[in-house]
């Protein structure tokens, strides 16, 4: 009887334990098909519920969603996987698609017409303003000697001057978006920048200025830090510059580094 009632414990401490290690998979499982939402540009809806998917939403691998535009798209990150980009395709199919890790921010002075057509070029990402410093020697800066902005407002081509600290020029959206003394709806624009010398203004490039939201930007950034414990600063710093430049533009790398430390403390 005892023999009996032994066999039975063994199997039945047997049967518990092995559920418990199919429970722990499961939820590692559950864990590494659960994405957290950074940001969403365009529209996307959960199908299910018709809700429009938004920061801090979890996704789940397999959910129906609705990409309402071509260029809808969302960054998502997972605790183990780490980020990603959720797009849709033609045949309306759900693309999870590895993030892109980019580190091509620029610091240091701008010295010659070459690095000033590299840093401003496509989207350019600004963190509330940026101080960009300019070698002197090629493109001094005084009233005669200026960088310029041009762009489209109703219709208008609009011309403004960029004003300079120094040797820095500064680029900071309240001043950039203002039309004869009153401010100006933001909307992301293409410009063009000048440099003007000996009353005759020379074209260097065409770019994108992103003023980004910071407050929002901060919302997005403590998420994508929320999946980062394990690691440094500056693989913290890496992952946050690789997702502001695919989702935002380029930054100052001055620009960004006092931004981080200031706002993280990530330096």
């Amino acid at each position: 009887m005892k023999r009996i009632f032994s066999i039975t414990l063994i199997a039945t401490l047997t049967v518990f334990m092995l559920s418990l290690i199919d429970l722990s998979d499961a939820n590692k499982l559950a864990e590494s098909d659960k994405y957290n939402v950074i940001t969403v540009q365009g529209k996307i809806i959960f199908k299910s519920s018709g809700e429009e998917m938004k920061r801090g939403d979890i996704y789940i691998s397999g959910t129906r969603l609705n990409f309402l535009s071509n260029n809808s798209r969302a960054a998502i990150v997972n605790k183990s996987k780490g980020r990603f980009v959720l797009t849709g395709s033609s045949k309306g199919k759900i693309k999870v698609l590895p993030a892109v890790n980019n580190m091509s921010s620029r610091s240091g002075a701008l010295l010659n017409v070459v690095d000033l057509k590299k840093h401003f070029n496509e989207r350019y990402l600004v963190l509330k303003r940026s101080e960009i410093q300019i070698g002197s020697a090629a493109f001094p800066m005084d009233k005669d000697n200026f960088f310029y902005l041009t762009y489209d407002h109703n219709g208008e081509e609009i011309a403004k001057k960029i004003r300079h600290e120094g040797d820095f020029l500064i680029l900071d959206k309240d001043e950039i978006y203002k039309v004869d003394g009153e401010p100006i709806p933001y909307t992301e624009k293409e410009m063009t920048l000048y440099y003007r010398q000996n009353e005759k203004g020379t074209k260097i490039n065409s770019f994108t200025p992103v003023f980004a939201d910071v407050d929002v930007l901060k919302e997005e950034i403590n998420l994508l830090l929320s999946t980062l414990d394990d690691i440094s600063n500056e693989e913290k710093i890496k992952e946050v510059t690789s997702y502001l430049i695919e989702f935002y533009g380029n930054p100052y790398k001055n620009n960004l580094n006092a931004w981080l430390k200031a706002e993280f403390d990530l330096e």
